[in-house]
């Protein structure tokens, strides 16, 4: 049998795929405790869900949350752009203050790409238990899928402020050499 999430090999008749510990059967959002099914966080996170529910499952092994170490490039490389892009307003806006600050930015974009996977996690699980005291059973997915997500305008915002920032360097070095030479005549 093949996991319908995954795609791995699992045992016939399985009720819990073993690589992603996603279940098989049709499972309702538990109302009653604070865990959370991997279908709330694959509706909840959309696209990208099996990177981020393989990651998940290593902040609950020992059945609390923990933080472990793993590396999300996405958030390493674009860290303001890719918090937009996972609807963390608030930790969007620490990131942008922070790096305003000198010096720090690298230091930012390497926490980031340690900690953006427990960060997004957090968030997620935050949302869905936020959430799903106010909705009947039916509404669930479709208002999970609505609440998370991912904004995909915020790609565009990037490579526009990208674009941005490079005619900005470019502009600067060609008025500095310009001047340079016109200092060497």
């Amino acid at each position: 049998m093949i996991c319908p999430y995954c795609k791995e090999a699992i045992l016939e008749g399985a009720i819990k795929c073993r690589h992603c510990g996603s279940l098989l059967g049709p499972a309702p959002c538990g109302y009653a405790t604070e865990s959370i099914s991997h279908e709330e966080f694959r509706a909840f996170v959309g696209n990208n869900s099996q990177y981020y529910l393989r990651n998940f499952v290593k902040f609950t092994l020992t059945g609390t949350d923990t933080f472990t170490p793993t590396w999300n490039w996405s958030a390493f490389g674009c860290t303001f752009i890719w918090m937009l892009y996972r609807k963390m307003y608030v930790q969007a806006a620490v990131t942008f203050v922070i790096f305003c600050l000198p010096g720090v930015n690298i230091i930012l974009h390497i926490v980031a790409g340690a900690f953006g996977n427990y960060l997004y996690y957090k968030h997620a699980k935050e949302k869905i238990l936020e959430t799903r005291p106010h909705l009947a059973p039916q509404d669930c997915y479709p208002a999970l899928r609505q609440i998370g997500g991912v904004h995909s305008w915020a790609i565009t915002v990037g490579i526009a402020v990208g674009v941005i920032l490079v005619l900005t360097f470019s502009l600067f070095f060609a008025a500095i050499s310009t001047f340079m030479l016109g200092m060497l005549h």
